[in-house]
This record gives C-alpha cells, sequence and structure tokens, in this order.
C-alpha cells in the first residue's frame, strides 16, 4: 500500500507557514527555516537586495525640500552592502549607524524601514561576522521597542521580523515568550496580514511544544478563523486541522478523531466553487481514505474513487499526486479485495504509464496478482532486472503482508509470500 504521500504534510506545511520571515517588501525571500529541525536555526543569508526598498514606495515618500534624504540612504546601503564582508564589516556598521541616526527620528515609512533595515543588516553582521548574538538581539530589540505600538501594519510587519528572527537566538522558553507577544498583538486585528503572522507565531510555538499542547494551539487557530471568509485565512484555517489530525492519529494514536477532523475539512471546503480549495478537499479525502484501510476497505476505496473523479490531469500530462496514489491504492485494494481493477488499469495505463517511479509499482502487483494462480518466476526476475536500482519510496508492504497471512490456500500463500519477500528485499537493499 502506498504510504500517504502527504504523511508528513503537516510539518511539510508547518514549515511553509511556521517560522516564517518577511523582507522589507514584506516578501519571504530573507531567511527561510530549515526543514529537518523543529526548533529553526537561522540560515546565514545577507539581508534583501537595497534596491528593493524603494522600488514603487513613492506612496510611502514624504515630500521633504529636495528628497536627496532618500537617495542618500540608498548611496550609504549599497557602499554597507559592498562592506558586509569578513574584512570590512566593521565600516559597514559605521555606516548602517550613520543611517539610523538619518531616519530614526522621522515619520516617514520609507525612512523608518530604513531605519529597521540597517538594525536588520547589523544584526546579520554580528550573527555571521562579529559571532556576537547579544549585540544582534540589541539590534533587533531596537526595531521591536520603536514599532512595537505603531498602527501601521507595514511597521507592525517589521516588529514581527524583528521578533522572529531574535527568537532563532534564543533557547526554547524565551522564543515561546516572544511567540506569545506577537500572539497576543495580533490575535484581535483586523488586518489579514497580522491574522497571518498571529497563525506563524502560534505554529512556531507548536513545534516547541507536546502533542496535546500543540492541539490546544490548534484549536485556538481554528476558532478564530472558522467563520472568517477571507480565503487567505481560510487556507491558516485549513493548515491548523491538518496539523491537528496529523498529530491525533500519528502521535495521540486516535484515528476515529483524525478522521472527524478531515471530515471537517471537507464540509467546510466543499461549498467553494471551482478549484480554490480543491487540492484542501481532496488531501483531505486522501488522508481519511489512507485511515480507514486496515478495518473499512470498501470505504476507503470509494473515497479513491471521489477523488478520481475531482482530480484533473493537466493538457501538458501533469498528473497530481492524489490522484496516482488513489488509482494505485485502489488497484491494490482491488487485489486485496478481489474486487475488479479494470477501471483502475485502464486509468493508470492511460495518465501513469509513462511515470518512472509508477510503472514499478504497478508491475509488482501484476505479479502479485498473477500469483494467485500462477508461477511468476520469470515475471519477478525481468522486474528485478528492468528495476535492480528502483526504490520503494512512500510504500508500505503491510497491508499486502495482512492480505498474504490471510490465504487459506497454503500452496497459494506461499508462493505469494516468497515474492513479496522477494519485493521487501529489494526495497531494503536499494533504499
Amino acid at each position: 500500500m502506498l504510504k500517504i504521500f502527504l504523511s508528513l504534510i503537516a510539518i511539510t506545511l508547518f514549515i511553509v507557514i511556521g517560522i516564517d520571515s518577511i523582507s522589507l517588501e514584506n516578501n519571504p525571500k530573507e531567511i527561510k527555516p530549515k526543514e529537518t529541525t523543529l526548533y529553526i536555526e537561522p540560515i546565514k543569508e545577507k539581508p534583501v537586495e537595497i534596491a528593493s526598498l524603494y522600488e514603487n514606495k513613492n506612496s510611502d515618500k514624504k515630500e521633504y525640500k529636495d528628497n536627496s534624504i532618500y537617495d542618500e540612504i540608498k548611496s550609504l546601503f549599497e557602499k554597507a552592502d559592498s562592506l558586509t564582508n569578513p574584512n570590512n564589516y566593521r565600516d559597514a556598521l559605521e555606516i548602517y549607524n550613520k543611517i539610523i541616526d538619518m531616519s530614526q527620528n522621522r515619520d516617514d515609512t520609507t525612512l523608518l524601514k530604513s531605519f529597521a533595515k540597517a538594525y536588520f543588516s547589523k544584526a546579520y553582521i554580528f550573527t555571521n561576522y562579529s559571532q556576537s548574538k547579544d549585540e544582534a538581539i540589541v539590534a533587533y530589540d531596537s526595531v521591536i521597542e520603536k514599532f512595537v505600538d505603531s498602527k501601521d501594519e507595514k511597521l507592525l510587519l517589521l516588529y514581527y521580523h524583528a521578533q522572529i528572527q531574535k527568537s532563532h537566538l534564543l533557547e526554547k522558553n524565551e522564543s515561546i515568550k516572544i511567540y506569545d507577544e506577537i500572539i497576543d498583538k495580533f490575535k484581535n486585528s483586523d488586518s489579514t496580514e497580522l491574522l497571518k503572522k498571529f497563525a506563524s507565531a502560534q505554529f512556531a510555538k507548536s513545534y516547541l511544544l507536546s502533542g496535546e499542547e500543540s492541539i490546544d494551539i490548534y484549536d485556538e487557530i481554528i476558532n478564530r478563523f472558522k467563520h472568517s471568509d477571507d480565503k487567505k485565512l481560510l487556507k491558516e484555517l485549513s493548515t491548523a486541522q491538518f496539523a491537528k489530525a496529523y498529530l491525533l492519529n500519528d502521535c495521540l494514536e486516535n484515528k476515529m478523531e483524525a478522521i472527524e477532523v478531515y471530515d471537517e475539512i471537507i464540509e467546510r471546503f466543499s461549498s467553494y466553487e471551482g478549484d480554490l480549495f480543491q487540492k484542501e478537499i481532496t488531501d483531505a479525502l486522501f488522508f481519511k481514505s489512507f485511515l480507514l484501510m486496515g478495518d473499512y476497505r470498501q470505504e476507503s476505496m470509494e473515497i479513491f474513487d471521489e477523488i478520481i473523479d475531482r482530480c484533473k490531469v493537466a493538457e501538458d500530462g501533469t498528473v497530481p499526486r492524489n490522484f496516482e496514489y488513489s488509482v494505485i491504492n485502489n488497484i491494490e485494494l482491488a487485489l486485496i479485495t478481489n474486487d475488479d481493477d479494470t477501471k483502475y488499469r485502464d486509468l493508470a495505463n492511460k495518465y501513469l504509464s509513462h511515470l518512472e517511479d509508477t510503472r514499478p509499482q504497478l508491475e509488482m502487483l501484476t505479479i502479485l496478482r498473477n500469483a494467485q494462480e500462477l508461477n511468476q518466476d520469470k515475471a519477478i526476475q525481468r522486474w528485478k532486472d528492468e528495476y535492480k536500482d528502483y526504490h520503494f519510496e512512500n510504500w508500505s508492504f503491510e497491508e499486502l503482508k495482512k492480505w498474504n497471512n490471510q490465504m487459506e490456500d497454503k500452496k497459494e500463500r506461499d508462493r505469494i509470500r516468497g515474492y513479496l519477500n522477494d519485493f521487501i528485499k529489494h526495497s531494503n537493499t536499494t533504499s
């Protein structure tokens, strides 16, 4: 049985919207979290390009007598950027201090962004060149204190950015305190962008807590957004629901409650027309069907059928993963339940036979199906020769082993067990 290709979707979704960073354009380009740890370390990446700070920002500028201050600050940033290296970073720090002096007492959003960017740049230097974590924290604190009481969304996003970067430099408990500050500050906001940051801080906090505590956090996000009509916030809602369901099943071993959450996702988003939330629906259906496989195989097949009907193969031949895995899973379930697999074989021949990862799986299932009646020694040898380097990624043999163990005919059971063990051994030796 194909493992759920989204078996770690909750984790990957956590990473996508968890500890995100914003550039001065509110675009997450500056620092990307490592995907291999729950406690995220900052990646050593230089700040966003200077030019983007001034791009299309005339609406933020105030009119000064000669407007030369903008050009001067831009020039200073460019000079400092060229000096931001192991040999010259001290000179860069002096320039950033000059920019801070020029911009810190202004009420012009563009200049205040320059103020923040200079401190972010200093923090980058302290973290990566002078190895002074404490000074980096002080730099982030300067931005936090400057904008914490601001009413300007753009400046509050910079406050958020500074808080998140600071959290990367702290121990677990201190990081949690920062996430709590962000959560309390943004939870009652009317701004979509700030509410997204509320959710991001909640997710970041959840990485550092136990399963049950994390579920409480996901419930807070769900309760905050469940009545929203904002499509961006509904995306956050679905992410929290998927994360909750994942923990319920994989960590707390509460399969039925996880299924209930998937049902809530399906019901909540089925009312939207078009493809806007189609992925959320098909993902939830897939998760649900995966959890039903062991005890409710027929219902699981019916759900896979619904996914197949919902998914569309693109005009360029791109096959949605949910479609691909639903077809293959139903071929296997048809084998296990002794149902007709013609429909799924036809779909596989039409849409999946060209996929390098799928062909070996389909041929394996054909060998096992034919092995119920006939010796398949030659067929399996051909398979081994053709796919000697193939590894069964995202595949579990558990359902096939259960099926094999339940066979009443000893000769048939032993024959298929031999072939099944060959495939398992092949997978283990190529992993």
